[in-house]
């Protein structure tokens, strides 16, 4: 169970593998729901980019669980769980799930402050719901923050709300109490706002800092429905880091109430192990070779895991097609065939044409120039920049004359393992919710496009037995009876046939039949438009699929009945910030409609962090007469590829999202073309250049 538990452990908070980093003097910490703040009001400040926090903390009436990322550089995610306790030890009496985030719109300047925008349970229970907008400035060690809010931050009710002059959305009446979901319908408005603000003191004690605000919740809703002693409106409080990744902080609000709090965070780029095991490359000789053969390049790179095919010379060019390993840095792959090409290539041969190849797909070839090579290695005289400015993209290939081979660009098996971790903060019923489960696939790719597919999933552990012991039952599930499928040790993850195939430059398409995911069984496919110069990305998806039966044998039972599912969708990388944005819209797989948001940061050691929030317009109850027409997850996917007997490809995934919902559901699709095509764009390369000489 070691094995199990700590990989969990890392995955919950961003690798607790403590750095060596010295602490910052001004480390900014959450406030009591999970926000970067003082006590229990918002500053307007940020984490570093793809920081990961994990926390708990109690102040009278409520006791909060959070788990936030600093998703891009404005932008922060919480999913936080808000019980109605006086003390750990008491038995929730409410659970007030929600969502919430903070908008950096102005970063600080010399004379100007920070400035931010930000929703407390921006989708959720209302009774948590509020907006703000902040300001930080600091001075030496000081750190001052004043702000305006709305909805729960406006109870105090200082002024009449400044927008209601704007539109008739912010004239809305701002009740509390109800139990319909707060939505961007009920942003910023109510007829009231309020104000607030606090110091923060960093001491001179390293990671010791003193906190003193001044809040504008009154508590109204607490006050109407359990007669709630409102204490005053201000705090004092010590926050301590006595690690980078530690945090404890306690305080008094008033005279009577005490807040406690603990978080632990990090960021994925810590994580100590890569997505790819590199083998030391090929020398490269200070000689040419005077003759060229085809087979001894093949040969000698298939020995260093390299898969090189079609080989051929014409002139003073040489082609040759590439295999790019799912986990791999393309310039690094790319370099490593140069070496092995040069070293049987002849006198003559100058230019080295290389065609990428993944799954099926071809990307733009790439000219390389083998003098640009001999300079860098041989001489010491060249480096990646310079054989950057000799490169050449998108380069016309002549068609081989070689014959095909059958068995396409791989006959082995690739196989690979994840760990899936999956847990729930948003449930009004249930609290916390989780699942754990291994899932071992196997990948065979057969001929022109064509491959098999298959995976086990081993259910470890889970606490979704009383899922719908509480909630009213589906006539027609969709995810909602999940623990009807865990019940079974060992499941048919997925079992499909696919194809795949590049028809014109930069478009691909992808079709697949069989069990595609562990609740549904099909056909269907992908289509997508990826120019290999631009940041945006267009395609489209269509399924037409059936439900399987999770009191069958392995899961493989199909139901009756069929159900049509597609969506439009686009990508867009941000320059500068690093991020990919994308929006889906279409038919979900309950028939309702809606869009997808969703935003994910690839880092360097190959982990992967997204954020998603859906909207439908169909809602999922619960058994207090909530509903909710929003589905939001959060995804963390570690690699474990560096590691002895773990195979390439294989990952720690940790997802924070309800469990067994119907609304805004979508296909885990077996096949995702972007994914494919991530490392091929030419911003991914320049990324990478660097490593083209490793």
């Amino acid at each position: 169970m070691i094995f199990i538990i700590r990989p969990i452990t890392y995955a919950l908070v961003a690798v607790l593998c403590a750095t060596s980093l010295p602490l910052s003097a001004k480390n900014y910490t959450p406030a009591a729901t999970g926000f970067l703040g003082l006590n229990t009001v918002p500053n307007a400040r940020m984490d570093d980019i793809g920081t990961l926090r994990v926390g708990v903390s109690i102040l009278d009436p409520y006791a909060h669980s959070f788990i936030g990322v600093q998703i891009a550089k404005p932008l922060s995610i919480t999913l936080r769980q808000s019980a109605e306790v006086s003390s750990f030890k008491d038995k929730a009496k409410r659970l007030y799930p929600g969502v919430d985030f903070k908008l950096r719109v102005l970063q600080e300047g010399a004379h100007n402050p920070e400035i931010a925008i930000g929703a407390q349970s921006a989708f959720g229970h209302k009774r948590m719901a509020g907006e703000y907008l902040t300001l930080s400035k600091r001075y030496n060690n000081f750190d001052f923050t004043a702000g305006i809010g709305w909805g729960r931050f406006g109870t105090a009710g200082h002024i009449k709300n400044p927008l209601k002059s704007l539109s008739r959305h912010f004239v809305k009446d701002r009740n509390n109490n109800f139990e319909i979901p707060n939505d961007p319908s009920h942003w910023f408005s109510g007829e009231n706002v309020a104000f607030f603000g606090g110091i923060e003191y960093f001491t001179p004690y390293n990671g010791l800092s003193l906190k003193l605000d001044y809040g504008a919740d009154r508590y109204t809703s607490e006050k109407a429905s359990f007669g709630y002693a409102t204490p005053a409106p201000w705090s004092f409080g010590l926050s301590y880091s006595p690690l980078q990744w530690l945090n404890t902080a306690v305080a008094i609000q008033g005279s009577d109430k005490i807040m406690g709090r603990l978080s632990l965070k990090d960021s994925p780029k810590n994580w100590p192990f890569t997505h790819k095991k590199y083998k030391n490359p090929k020398p490269f000789y200070s000689y040419r070779p005077h003759e060229f053969s085809s087979i001894p390049i093949a040969e000698s790179a298939q020995n260093s895991g390299l898969n090189i095919t079609n080989v051929r010379v014409e002139g003073h060019k040489i082609y040759a097609d590439l295999a790019i390993p799912n986990e791999a840095a393309t310039p690094q792959e790319i370099g490593r065939c140069v070496r092995h090409i040069a070293s049987q290539s002849g006198i003559d041969i100058e230019e080295i044409i290389i065609t990428p190849r993944k799954d099926g797909l071809t990307f733009s070839a790439v000219k390389i120039m083998r003098t640009d090579f001999e300079k860098a290695l041989i001489y010491k005289q060249g480096s990646p920049q310079e054989i950057w400015d000799n490169t050449e993209f998108e380069i016309k290939t002549p068609p081989s004359k070689m014959p095909h081979n059958f068995f396409g660009l791989s006959q082995n098996i690739a196989t690979n393992i994840a760990l899936e971790n999956d847990f729930s903060l948003s449930e009004e019923d249930s609290g916390l919710l989780y699942r754990n489960s291994i899932i071992a696939s196997a990948q065979s790719r057969l001929f022109k496009g064509v491959s098999t597919g298959a995976a086990l999933r081993f259910n470890l552990k889970d606490n979704l037995n009383n899922l719908n012991r509480l909630r009213p039952a589906s006539i027609t599930p969709i995810r909602s009876d999940i623990d009807d499928f865990t019940k079974q040790r060992i499941s048919v993850e997925n079992a499909t046939i696919g194809y795949t195939h590049t028809p014109y430059p930069s478009l691909h398409i992808a079709l697949n039949a069989g069990y595609l995911e562990e609740f549904y069984a099909g056909i269907g496919g992908e289509i997508l438009y990826r120019p290999l110069r631009s940041r945006l990305a267009l395609g489209a998806d269509l399924w037409q699929v059936m439900r399987r039966s999770g009191d069958t044998p392995l899961n493989l039972g199909i139901l009756a009945g069929g159900i049509t599912t597609g969506h439009f969708n686009a990508w867009y990388d941000i320059p500068r910030h690093d991020i990919t944005v994308k929006a889906r819209a279409g038919r979900f797989l309950a028939g309702d409609i809606g869009i997808s948001l969703g935003v994910e940061k690839h880092f360097d050691n190959g982990a992967i962090l997204k954020g998603t929030t859906s909207i439908s317009n169909r809602a999922d109850f619960d058994v207090f007469g909530g509903t909710t027409h929003a589905y939001h997850a959060l995804t963390l996917s570690l690699p474990l590829g560096s590691l002895r007997l773990i195979p390439e490809g294989s990952t720690i995934k940790t997802r924070i999202a309800p469990l067994g919902r119907n609304t805004a559901q979508s296909i885990n699709a077996p096949t995702n073309l972007y994914d494919i095509s991530e490392n091929m764009t030419i911003d991914n390369m320049a990324k990478h250049w660097t490593e083209i000489l490793d």
